[in-house]
């Protein structure tokens, strides 16, 4: 049976789930997800601040003030930031006051320094201020009890500055996945061994671990394992012992060594798919003791691309985000492609944006072990099944990393 490219994807993620929630500090929150409502247990600023160095005074005071007519005052008194002011503002007096510094009582606007001129004791106003000008208010940024983060909402640099601002110390965020990985097939050759005849380098769970590393995720991994089944299962088992989910690179094809099939196959509820798309038309996907397992194809561009379509949105979901796939755009195709398959074609292109609008270079040759394509790359298009597309036309396309 060959299934759609949505086929594949609803399935896939109907049935993994998300993880359970855990207490974090928000110093090891980014990038995860909030399981909770967060609710201000203090108002931010907690007091009246001067939102500029200057001097704190009475707006009434200087509301004639101007470059040809002055008016001067008596400093009663400095505050730097973080300090409480001791004395209150009579009507004649200004404070020299810092930025963020508390303002006295009795005062109610701070006049910028750039308007001012000092002498000795005194000050010289040269500009008129309205009342509560250059002032915070205490809970002008946030109030005592409002709702400042919802529950689903993506924890980023800024929400962990807000987080520290408001005293919260942990947060219950939704877990990030622990994904273990393997490479399998006798052809593979890890980083620093000797190349012998007949092998080559791989690359695929590297990549693999880098995706997972882009996201957030841990990986575990489970090194080359081969084509022998005992070896297989026993590196699987121990993975599952480990981690949230895992994936398989590689054995998921119809060749006689393509043991991985039969080995997921006495492991739990796994199906071995045909999806009509090009590159990564073999994959495995499903269940053992309720954890999700991802097997991809041992081509480079084939691996990384499923990975891209189908793993990262059910990851996605198990960490507890509510968009899981990566936004589409339309962008205009740099020359002819002609798909007389009966599958989706996934092409590599380089992306470059003009006037904004988007423009697509395909990346040379398509095949899927020619892994350059991909690092010239910054999104794939997408060819429809049996479509012409001419240069000029507009078609789907996803970025890898953020949009232009």
């Amino acid at each position: 049976m060959i299934l759609t490219v949505q086929q594949a994807e609803n399935r896939i993620l109907s049935a993994v789930s998300v993880l359970e929630p855990e207490n974090r500090h928000i110093s090891d929150s980014l990038g995860c997800v909030l399981a909770q409502d967060l609710y201000a247990q203090e108002c931010l600023p907690p007091f009246r601040n001067s939102s500029m160095d200057g001097f704190a005074v009475m707006s009434k005071d200087v509301q004639l003030a101007r470059i040809d007519q002055p008016v001067q005052l008596s400093v009663n008194e400095i505050i730097p930031a973080g300090n409480v002011p001791k004395l209150i503002l009579q009507s004649g007096q200004a404070a020299k006051i810092m930025t963020g510094a508390m303002l006295p009582d009795g005062a109610d606007s701070v006049v910028m320094v750039e308007d001012t001129e000092s002498i000795s004791e005194y000050v010289k106003v040269f500009q008129s201020v309205n009342s509560l000008e250059n002032v915070r208010l205490p809970g002008e940024s946030v109030k005592t009890g409002d709702l400042v983060m919802p529950k689903g909402k993506l924890i980023r640099a800024q929400e962990v500055a807000m987080m520290a601002a408001l005293n919260v110390q942990e947060i219950l965020v939704f877990r990030l996945p622990t994904v273990a990985v393997i490479s399998t097939g006798d052809e593979l050759a890890d980083l620093g061994s000797n190349l012998s005849p007949g092998k080559i380098r791989d690359s695929n769970r590297y990549g693999i671990m880098a995706q997972l590393q882009e996201m957030g995720c841990q990986s575990i991994d489970l090194g080359i394992c081969g084509d022998k089944e005992k070896n297989i299962e026993e590196t699987l088992l121990d993975g599952l012992l480990k981690a949230d989910a895992l994936i398989t690179s590689g054995g998921v094809s119809v060749g006689e060594y393509d043991v991985v099939k039969s080995v997921l196959s006495r492991l739990g509820q796994i199906n071995f798919w045909r999806v009509a798309m090009k590159p990564g038309k073999p994959q495995a996907f499903g269940l053992v003791d309720g954890k999700p397992i991802f097997g991809l194809p041992g081509n480079p561009v084939s691996s990384l691309t499923v990975f891209e379509l189908f793993v990262r949105p059910a990851l996605r979901k198990m960490a507890g985000f509510s968009a899981l796939k990566r936004p589409i755009f339309q962008t205009t195709l740099n020359q002819d492609v002609v798909n007389n398959t009966d599958r989706v074609n996934y092409m590599r292109v380089l992306v470059e944006k003009r006037e904004g609008k988007y423009y697509a270079k395909v990346t040379g040759p398509q095949g899927s072990g020619i892994l350059y394509s991909l690092v010239l790359a910054n999104g794939l298009v997408v060819i429809p099944a049996n479509a012409r597309v001419k240069a000029g036309e507009s078609v789907e396309m996803q970025f890898f990393e953020d949009a232009l």
